[in-house]
């Protein structure tokens, strides 16, 4: 009762606005289990008019909207599995969120800006709270920080569209879940990174970056039963997490965002090298891992067991190769880039693939990166790489 008492107080914040934390301090007093919860709201309502002080402006709607999404949304789980769960999440925070961030913002803002922001809020929301054992922390600051990011003024498509796009990146996500090869955090991230590159980049973005979700997942489970005897196979049947879709979507992600904001061809370079190293390093791994010749290290070059990291071998480097121009191919084909693009997402997906590599060789041997941290370095090492072809390209 008390967590819902909170999430109606949202219908106070245009009148109270940061004085909602007088009640929030009441219902702190009378209930220990959700005093966390209480206290997370009414650090956020305390933030706003502290950084009005600097000139910076958190809006009260989006704290409306994880209001919602940390107090009515979650009793989606009580009834739901995971999966099933995550997804009334969603539709609560949408239902209940947009009404409410409709009635703060009034005529600022408009209904395509609310939407989205609804979406981001109940999409990293659900996830959040699946994911966090903190969840009365991370779900209302964690809401809240996403949908802030995203409240800068940029075109957005109309209503309608962003509608279909959300059920297109939901429906794929869907699809790999039942498909076995990601489970239901993944599903909310990949959702996200799909509504983000094609409202920030195009569909043909997403499309070149579906292309390496597909191929990684179908290329795991070739020779999977070899590999799981030589007991260097994916965890969990293959099945992909929520870690390894930002370890290798998040250099990508940014590159999709900042071509929207910017414009600028260097960022479409950059974001197909990035996706061809996350390709060509996925079938090196997963390819390489069945050669019949031993693995040698890539900074000795002495013989290692498979499996090893830093080890390499030249059926794996072939298919880091293959894979990495495929990507440049497709990129190509898809017209988003003229015949240059081949030539940056083999190059630049080649090397950025032996980057990764040589930091499994050296870092995360040591235990100082894991290998989520060296394929998100290896795959923002790739945009770099692919950025530097593009600037090398302009001159000659």
């Amino acid at each position: 009762m008390a967590r819902l008492a909170m999430g109606l107080l949202v219908l106070l914040l245009p009148s109270l606005g940061a004085f909602t934390v007088l009640p929030l301090a009441a219902i702190f007093l009378l209930d220990k289990g959700s005093r966390l919860l209480s206290a997370s709201l009414a650090l956020l309502l305390i933030m706003r008019p502290a950084l009005a002080v600097t000139d910076t402006n958190l809006p009260l709607y989006v704290i409306a909207i994880s209001f919602v999404a940390a107090t009515f949304a979650p009793l989606a789980f009580r009834r739901f599995d995971s999966l099933a769960g995550s997804i009334v999440y969603l539709l609560i925070t949408i239902g209940l969120g947009y009404p409410a961030a409709r009635l703060i913002s009034g005529a600022a803002l408009s209904p395509e800006r609310i939407l989205f922001l609804v979406i981001l809020g109940g999409l990293s929301g659900a996830f959040l709270h699946h994911a966090s054992r903190e969840r009365d922390f991370t779900v209302p600051f964690g809401t809240a920080m996403v949908m802030w990011l995203f409240s800068f003024d940029y075109p957005l498509p109309e209503l309608q569209r962003i509608l279909i796009i959300c059920i297109f990146a939901l429906l794929i996500g869907i699809g790999a879940y039942y498909a076995k090869a990601a489970d239901s955090d993944a599903v909310l991230s990949e959702t996200l990174v799909c509504l983000l590159v094609i409202l920030f980049a195009g569909v043909t973005w997403f499309l070149l970056l579906l292309a390496f979700y597909l191929l990684g997942g179908a290329f795991t489970r070739y020779g999977y039963s070899q590999k799981l005897k030589m007991g260097i196979a994916q965890s969990h049947g293959g099945v992909r997490g929520y870690k390894n879709v930002y370890s290798n979507s998040l250099a990508a992600l940014a590159m999709a965002i900042c071509y929207g904001v910017y414009g600028s061809d260097i960022f479409l370079y950059a974001f197909v090298a990035s996706v061809a190293t996350a390709n060509g390093d996925t079938l090196a791994s997963e390819i390489g891992e069945t050669s019949r010749s031993r693995p040698r290290m890539i900074t000795t070059f002495r013989e290692t067991e498979p499996g090893v990291d830093g080890g390499v071998t030249p059926l794996g480097e072939a298919a880091s190769f293959a894979g990495a121009l495929l990507i440049g191919l497709l990129a190509t084909g898809m017209g988003m880039a003229g015949y240059s693009a081949v030539l940056v997402g083999a190059v630049g997906g080649f090397l950025g693939t032996n980057f990764d590599n040589l930091l499994g060789a050296t870092l995360q041997s040591r235990g100082i990166l894991s290998n989520n941290g060296v394929n998100l370095a290896a795959t923002a090492f790739g945009a770099a790489l692919g950025a530097a072809m593009w600037y090398i390209l302009q001159i000659i």
